[in-house]
């Protein structure tokens, strides 16, 4: 399913004229909802959008991870308003996924959000930890770009199979996450990661190193009416869309 809506969303943005009116009028209102711009951060993805599309996405993603890192957790409200937003307004375009229940998505969406912001925030040291993998990544395949991203979800390279990419730090922290807030879904990663990186990597011990830096300031609500001009220049529909598409792909490629 995540494959499927990470195809969507990069063939969204590649095509952008592409989108029905009512689901870019729902991305802009997205950007423009203070709650939600201030939790997702989408401006910092500005580069990616109106960027080279040859450029390596890592520096817009570590710049996007450090503002939603820093920023107060999205509210179980204001989740619920995205997601109502992007399944009303963009109806068409996820109904090939069969995505369209907007009860159930968002019963989903809040759900596994605070494990999946722990997973974002996580860190290395001084260095974010997603930032880091996806360098460590480019390392194997090279430039990690929108215009070669797409190539590289549907048909990931097996050096990705690599211990110096599975068996770091990082993907233990995250592991630990993942059995803390979601132990069925951590029983079925245990088999292959002991088998690849020995048993002492599912011990449940976290790395010298790995700290948590989400902000643990208090959810913030809001509503979508202000009239900021502030983001008039640019083409909110293909920043929500490049967002969407490099957070799917990022999840996708470090599965």
């Amino acid at each position: 399913m995540l494959r499927t809506v990470t195809l969507v969303a990069l063939a969204a943005y590649v095509s952008a004229q592409s989108l029905s009116s009512g689901c870019t009028s729902a991305l802009s209102s997205i950007a423009l909802n203070p709650a939600a711009s201030s939790c997702l951060n989408p401006l910092a993805l500005v580069s990616i959008a109106t960027g080279n599309s040859s450029q390596s996405i890592v520096p817009a993603v570590d710049n996007w991870l450090t503002g939603v890192c820093g920023a107060p957790a999205c509210s179980n409200e204001t989740i619920a308003q995205v997601v109502t937003n992007i399944t009303t307004g963009c109806s068409t375009e996820l109904s090939v996924t069969g995505a369209d229940d907007a009860g159930a998505i968002t019963t989903l969406v809040q759900q596994y959000y605070p494990t999946v912001r722990k997973v974002l925030c996580l860190k290395d040291g001084s260095n974010n930890c997603i930032t880091q993998s996806l360098r460590e990544i480019e390392g194997v395949v090279g430039t990690l770009s929108l215009s070669n991203i797409v190539r590289l979800v549907t048909d990931p390279p097996r050096e990705l199979l690599v211990s110096n990419i599975t068996c770091t730090n990082c993907v233990k922290g995250v592991y630990n996450i993942v059995t803390q807030d979601i132990p069925e879904a951590a029983a079925s990663l245990k088999t292959g990661l002991d088998e690849q990186c020995g048993a002492t990597f599912t011990d449940g011990t976290t790395p010298s190193g790995i700290t948590q830096s989400a902000s643990q300031t208090a959810a913030t609500t809001g509503n979508s009416n202000n009239n900021s001009g502030a983001l008039s220049s640019f083409s909110m529909a293909g920043i929500s869309v490049s967002g969407l598409a490099v957070v799917s792909a990022v999840f996708t490629l470090l599965a």
